[in-house]
């Protein structure tokens, strides 16, 4: 009876030996599913934001085009600007003298 107890034993112990390695296994195995599970979340919500910020970039590009597009209708350089001052004052002092040369005639 003494062979049959330690066989039937020690039969026990790996019994007891696979059903732990089993149960690690299987524990490692739901940690690890939980953790890749959360990663492609993350990874998802990291995909998406770039999609965002990637459709935002091509908003701005676009108001970019418009902007440059429109800006020539609506600017004027600083050169053109300057010019454009000195003949409004030139032609005004042109009228100025030919006033005071009209009053000169009437005094």
């Amino acid at each position: 009876m003494d062979i049959d107890g330690d066989i039937f034993g020690s039969l026990m112990r790996w019994q007891v030996s696979v059903w732990i390695i089993g149960a690690l296994a299987g524990a490692l195995f739901l940690v690890l599913r939980a953790a890749l599970g959360r990663f492609a979340q993350q990874m998802d919500e990291r995909l998406g934001r770039i999609e965002r910020v990637t459709d935002e970039i091509a908003r701005i590009e676009g108001d970019l085009a418009r902007l440059r597009a429109e800006l020539p209708e609506h600017y004027i350089r600083r050169d053109d600007h300057i010019r454009d001052i000195t003949t409004l004052s030139v032609k005004l002092d042109r009228i100025y003298e030919l006033v005071l040369v009209r009053e000169a005639r009437h005094d």
